[in-house]
């Protein structure tokens, strides 16, 4: 295979993609050919309209951009946002280089935030188009590379030892990433905040292993009434939470019922201990679409707890009700 950028593993016998927007149509051919002697599988979009159907198409590696018009809201950024958004996941962006014309060019694509990695100033040579396609698919490995040895880290702190629940430093994580893909995609998301009941009275009455076996019993709860795509984690003590993306508010009450319900016919027992477990439920939901934070998110949740307890424990309470959620 000929010299080229340090690619994934797959790329050993996959060439790197290139998409080249040559919307401005400048003379291109030999960038392109130069790129294709590297090992690039070239793509070329003359069109707007031919570029979004090889975004669409293509499972894009690198983005050479020479653009017709870049303004606040145009076209081509929105292209540009709609490819990101088309990436295998969040945190790997399409590497994008820009073809411009001068600085100024330059200073007006930074202000708009383009996302864009590198750039080159026109007229350019194909060695240099190359050699900076080069650099910026030997950064994106180099990420990769650094995302993958941090997740592996990530997992080391991502269970909570108790449980085998999500931690609550991995499950802040998580929130941030779900909560911008609810905005992104307005999506409706809930939380749930689940507090067990007199569980201080469980730890002075008894042994902390038997206090122990009671969050592992809770928590065995939560693993089988939750959902695969939903989230259940330990936020200490006898805190947990349950992170329900795309579920409105009516879905997440009724998700806290069947918890509420399982959890109030758990019996734990434990040499000479028995204690009968319930637990009190906070939610709250977010549309995707109203100007709202996860802080507000978890205050509401916060809430709507403390009044399903101040009601008389083991209730469901959802966050701006007028009247009992749950029911005994």
């Amino acid at each position: 295979m000929p010299a080229g950028p340090e690619h994934d593993a797959t790329a050993l016998t996959t060439p790197p993609v290139v998409l080249l927007m040559n919307h401005n149509r400048d003379p291109l051919a030999d960038t392109a050919e130069a790129l294709v002697r590297a090992g690039y599988e070239v793509h070329i979009g003359d069109s707007l309209a031919q570029s979004h159907r090889l975004a669409a198409q293509l499972r894009t590696d690198l983005v050479l951009l020479n653009p017709l018009v870049l303004c606040a809201g145009g076209v081509e950024i929105e292209l540009l946002e709609s490819l990101q958004r088309g990436a295998a996941n969040d945190e790997d962006p399409v590497p994008v280089i820009l073809l411009v014309d001068d600085l100024q060019a330059l200073a007006e694509a930074r202000h708009l935030r383009l996302p864009f990695r590198d750039f080159v100033l026109k007229p350019c040579t194909p060695a240099e188009v190359v050699h900076r396609s080069e650099l910026a698919l030997a950064n994106r490995s180099r990420i990769r590379t650094l995302q993958v040895r941090a997740r592996q880290l990530e997992s080391q702190v991502s269970i909570d030892f108790k449980t085998g629940l999500t931690s609550e430093l991995y499950m802040k994580r998580i929130l941030g990433l779900e909560w911008k893909r609810a905005q992104r995609h307005q999506n409706p998301l809930s939380l749930l905040l689940i507090d067990v009941d007199n569980f201080k009275s469980v730890n002075d009455s008894t042994e902390y292993a038997f206090g122990d076996e009671v969050l592992r019993r809770v928590a065995d709860a939560l693993k089988a009434t939750v959902r695969e795509t939903d989230f259940a984690a330990r936020f200490g003590g006898d805190e947990f939470c349950v992170l329900l993306p795309q579920t409105s508010p009516a879905e997440a009450v009724q998700t806290a019922l069947r918890i509420r319900q399982r959890i109030s016919g758990t019996m734990v027992q434990k040499g000479s201990y028995q204690r009968q477990v319930t637990v009190s439920i906070g939610v709250d939901s977010y549309d995707g679409r109203a100007a709202s934070s996860i802080d507000h998110l978890r205050r509401n949740a916060n809430r709507a707890l403390q009044e399903a307890k101040r009601r008389g424990k083991n209730q469901v309470w959802l966050s701006g009700s007028e009247q009992d959620s749950a029911g005994s």
